[in-house]
C-alpha cells in the first residue's frame, strides 16, 4: 500500500469518511469503563434470569430474548394465550421488581 502513496492515515481518513456518507457513524472502539459497565449489566441481568423459576425464564427467553409473540409461544406449548400473557405480564413485574431493588431505574 505505501508503495502506491497511501499511508495508514489516509487509509482511516478514507475509511471514516466513506463510512458517513453511506449512514454508518464513526465507530471507536469502546472505552474500558464501558465494557466494565457492559460486564456488570450483563451480570445483573443473569442474576435476574436465575431469579425466575426455569417455566418463567422460558417464557422470558422467548417473548423477551427471541420476540416470539405470546400468540406463537402458546401455539408452540399448546398453552392459553391469555394465561401466558398473564404470566408473561408478572414475570415482567417479577424482573422489574428485581432491578429495582438493585437501585436501576425501570
Amino acid at each position: 500500500m505505501e508503495q502506491n502513496g497511501y499511508t495508514e492515515e489516509s487509509y482511516e481518513a478514507w475509511r471514516d469518511n466513506a463510512l458517513e456518507e453511506v449512514g454508518i457513524p464513526d465507530m471507536e472502539l469502546p472505552g474500558m469503563d464501558e465494557l466494565v459497565e457492559k460486564k456488570l449489566l450483563l451480570g445483573v441481568l443473569a442474576d435476574a434470569m436465575d431469579s425466575l423459576l426455569p417455566e418463567e425464564r422460558e417464557l422470558a427467553m422467548k417473548v423477551f430474548g427471541e420476540e416470539m409473540s405470546v400468540y406463537e409461544y402458546a401455539r408452540v406449548k399448546g398453552g392459553n394465550r391469555r394465561t401466558l400473557d398473564f404470566r408473561k405480564n408478572k414475570v415482567m413485574e417479577k424482573l422489574r421488581h428485581f432491578f429495582r431493588e438493585r437501585g436501576f431505574d425501570v
